[in-house]
């Protein structure tokens, strides 16, 4: 049998931001594929102390894998949602007993977030021992790209168990095309527009102008080239969506993608391009991006240094 661990997210402050939406198409997917739920049932750990959080983590994780038998196969989307110390050594014990685990990445929080001083030390042990430790016992990895291989390679993962997704999904009920659009139109700005994400906002070039989509948005600081059209569930965006382009860009400055989120984006597809694609419009990117690489070869937008170009 094939299955994927189906894991529930406790808190839904996310739900219109695209986290969420990332999970939900790839259990869809799989599903049209034959795969089953193995449901991971746990309690709000979030209130419980560390060490009984990992514990109870632990114990729900071993209770869902019990279901597993030899010759069986389990997807797992990779960072877990809720993650044990405990993990490694219960992926291990399944596959001794005849099951093959392969894992899909969202994010490798290492490279975004492990290297921030406000990160709580026990955060960045826990990246450690789930990205260098839990990913090399794998039987399969799915990454983003040729560049966040690369990486996982030189953390010791065999180069023959990872595959290049090349670019995720984005489902969409009811779509419907749109037509009409132009180069002219604005530039499309989707997802999380909080300053510490997308401060390049408030530093934009007077032209072209700019459609913003999202939460976060200080409208208090909005530019003249602006328009802010609020926030919406993920299946709801594409329909609301107009411009000529889609913008893929993260950081303080509209000079170059900076900081940690800019930085992350030579790494990882963003998964707002997939929005923009599946909707209709073609792409701008960075140009030192990981992303670039997909864009200019399949033809799909344009790749610049700056917003200034």
């Amino acid at each position: 049998m094939k299955y994927f661990l189906k894991e529930e997210f406790l808190k839904d402050s996310g739900a219109r931001n695209a986290g969420n939406k990332a999970r939900n198409d790839v259990e869809e997917i799989v599903k049209r594929e034959g795969y089953q739920p193995l449901l991971l049932t746990v309690d709000d750990w979030y209130h419980m102390g560390t060490v009984k959080a990992q514990q109870h983590k632990a114990k729900a994780l071993t209770q869902a894998f019990s279901q597993l038998k030899s010759g069986d196969q389990l997807l797992i989307q990779f960072p877990m949602l809720h993650h044990s110390f405990f993990t490694t050594r219960l992926v291990r014990k399944i596959q001794r007993s005849g099951v093959k685990v392969y894992f899909i990445i969202h994010d490798l929080e290492a490279l975004r977030y492990a290297n921030l001083d406000t990160v709580p030390l026990k955060h960045k042990i826990r990246v450690h021992l789930q990205e260098s430790s839990l990913l090399k016992i794998a039987d399969g990895v799915i990454a983003h790209n040729p560049i966040m291989k690369s990486v996982l390679v030189d953390k010791g993962i065999a180069e023959d168990k990872i595959v290049s997704l090349g670019i995720f999904d984005y489902l969409i009920p009811d779509f419907q095309e749109k037509s009409g659009q132009t180069k002219d139109q604005p530039i499309i700005v989707a997802g999380n527009l909080a300053q510490e994400k997308a401060g390049y906002l408030y530093k934009l070039p007077a032209e072209p102008s700019y459609n913003l989509y999202g939460v976060g948005f200080d409208k208090n600081r909005a530019l003249e080239n602006e328009a802010y059209f609020g926030s919406f569930l993920p299946d709801e965006l594409p329909a609301a969506l107009e411009g000529g382009f889609g913008l893929v860009w993260d950081g303080d400055s509209a000079e170059t993608c900076s900081g940690v989120f800019g930085e992350y984006l030579r790494y990882n597809n963003s998964h707002k391009a997939s929005l923009y694609l599946a909707s209709g419009f073609p792409l701008v990117v960075w140009k030192q991006s990981a992303l670039s690489h997909f864009v200019l070869e399949k033809n799909c937008g344009i790749a610049v240094e700056s917003l200034h170009d």
